[in-house]
């Protein structure tokens, strides 16, 4: 790609999980023979941003999926950090972020371009996640994990889903991801953004499907959940129900009881756009509370200033 004119845009491809083996490169060669396969005729960047650690590792058929592949290594080990510096290194001014287990629809680029034409000066534009598996659960697990950011159809949102979102360039490398909450700390940018006057937009046609882990996955992603979520209210005392997380462990009941009724109006208000008939609807509030359950050890750990170990499956 010659650099005589900055492209439309940058996608910067994050593995954002240690599966390791053949499995984690297996779900990127989908996500880049998909991202070859998108119907944007535009001048496109591609990146796979790797920490330095694994130059090594990198398969060298990558390629051949898509040719015009760049791959940035950068010392950073996090999610966060190698989010960050694939922003740093894109050539383009408005930079599309996909996890490497995401994806993505073959007008997944043309919906999420056509909508920075319409909201250039929109900071953030977050893309809709469901899950690559068939059957009822996978569609509840879509509208409880990832429905959060969306606001009905194409408009202002207060969230983003950085899994599937698409920033300016310029206010990425003002308000970047931060790794003090943990590796589902998203949460913090969102606010800083808003706080600054940004505005963040959600497009649903900008499509991406999920690697899908069932149950094993909700366990292990929704105690990183609950770590984030109250390690984001610990450092923002006037963020939503901060008061609960200062009642301790004495707050959990309330704290557990706030993210169903939470969840339970996005089931209500979201359901049908993610596949849920009318009545399947009480299955997702059941399937709900199980789900928030898991957060709570979560939860637990860091109101006793405990920190994430462990084998974690996140960056």
């Amino acid at each position: 790609m010659t650099l005589e004119r900055k492209p439309s845009a940058s996608v910067v491809v994050v593995i954002d999980y240690k599966a390791g083996g053949a499995g984690t490169w297996n779900e990127l060669r989908l996500t880049l023979q998909a991202l070859a396969a998108q119907d944007y005729d535009g001048d496109v960047d591609f990146l796979l941003v790797e920490p330095s650690a694994t130059k090594h590792s990198v398969p060298d058929d990558l390629a051949k999926s898509l040719p015009s592949l760049r791959i940035v290594y950068t010392e950073g080990t996090t999610s966060y950090d190698l989010k960050n510096a694939g922003v740093e290194a894109a050539y383009a001014d408005f930079v599309v972020i996909l996890d490497a287990d995401c994806v993505p629809h073959e007008h997944w680029l043309s919906a999420v371009m056509a909508h920075h034409a319409a909201h250039p000066d929109a900071a953030v534009i977050s893309g809709k996640t469901l899950y690559r598996a068939e059957g009822l659960l996978p569609r509840i697990f879509a509208l409880i994990d990832r429905s959060y950011v969306d606001c009905g159809g194409p408009g202002r949102t207060n969230t983003i889903s950085n899994n599937n979102a698409a920033f300016r360039k310029d206010a990425m490398l003002e308000i970047p991801l931060r790794n003090e909450l943990g590796p589902f700390g998203s949460k913090q940018q969102s606010v800083e953004m808003l706080a600054a006057g940004k505005e963040l937009r959600f497009e649903p046609e900008m499509i991406a499907y999920h690697g899908y882990g069932g149950w094993p996955m909700q366990k292990h992603a929704r105690h990183y959940t609950g770590f984030s979520m109250t390690r984001h209210r610990q450092l923002n005392e006037d963020a939503t129900h901060a008061w609960m997380f200062k009642l301790g462990t004495l707050g959990l009941p309330l704290i557990f009881l706030m993210s169903i009724v939470g969840t339970w109006k996005n089931c209500l208000k979201r359901a049908s756009g993610y596949g849920i008939r009318w009545f399947e609807v009480p299955v997702a509030m059941l399937v709900a509370i199980r789900v928030h359950l898991m957060e709570m050890s979560g939860v637990r750990l860091a109101l006793q200033n405990g920190e994430l170990s462990g084998d974690g499956a996140f960056r």
